[in-house]
């Protein structure tokens, strides 16, 4: 295979007694032409178109050298990827051979892990079911709990809204009751200031009365007889406005 193949370049190319041999035949045949008056511009044209020869000639060797010199490298290219290649196929034929000989040794020992596998699966399979159902029953009995827990809350919230509802109500009629107490104690000082007012104004008078009565002695018996209503009048608004302040002094711890 490798073997290399070189190309005869130069098998084909004309050497230099050819190119003089092929000159001769025109050189006999401008001799043999007839005799005829020789014209002078008729040696330019023979010399004319030998040259043009020579120079296709050589313009042919030079294209046959340049074709056959690069036939020659892509023969040479071409040889070195066919060696290449060879040498790969080598290789991996080795490669192949060498992986069907440890496949062939490693099945066994393949089937054996797998075996192993299966049966280590077949065991995390069971204990995971019984995780399962151990964590399924716990979690069973907490809910449970937690639900009964949460029945117990919502009573207890459902309880505490109804003494807030009841502390609420009686909050509410004890603030009435205190809005109408409030209302009376106003009423009973105003009236107080009124009783008040009206003592001052009879004690007032009563002094007036006094101060005349002790001027005029003819008129005692009258006097005194409205000196003693007067007095009776005072007596009585006296007690009623005893009674409204004590009424007010029992009210006033009451409203604390």
């Amino acid at each position: 295979m490798n073997k290399r193949i070189e190309p005869e370049l130069f098998g084909s190319t004309p050497d230099l007694d050819q190119v003089a041999q092929s000159k001769e035949p025109i050189a006999q045949s401008s001799k043999q032409a007839p005799s005829a008056p020789q014209n002078v511009p008729d040696t330019p044209a023979v010399k004319k178109s030998s040259n043009v020869f020579t120079w296709l000639g050589a313009i042919s060797i030079i294209a046959l050298a340049a074709g056959g010199y690069t036939l020659y490298q892509q023969n040479l290219a071409t040889q070195a990827q066919l060696a290449a290649s060879n040498q790969r196929i080598a290789e991996l034929e080795s490669a192949l051979s060498a992986t069907g000989e440890e496949m062939g040794e490693s099945a066994g020992a393949i089937k054996a892990k797998v075996s192993a596998l299966s049966k280590r699966t077949d065991e995390l399979w069971t204990q995971m079911d019984k995780l399962w159902a151990s964590a399924w029953r716990r979690n069973q009995s907490e809910i449970k709990q937690l639900k009964d827990q949460a029945s117990d809350i919502t009573k207890n919230q459902k309880s505490a809204q109804a003494n807030v509802s009841s502390e609420l109500k009686t909050l509410s009629q004890n603030h009435t009751e205190l809005t109408l107490k409030l209302s009376v104690l106003e009423e009973q000082q105003q009236a107080t200031k009124t009783l008040k007012n009206q003592l001052a104004a009879v004690n007032s008078e009563l002094d007036q009365i006094k101060s005349k009565s002790q001027g005029r002695d003819a008129k005692q018996v009258e006097i005194g007889g409205s000196i003693a209503e007067l007095e009776m009048t005072q007596n009585a608004l006296a007690e009623q406005l005893q009674r409204l302040e004590s009424k007010l002094a029992a009210a006033k711890p009451a409203q604390l």
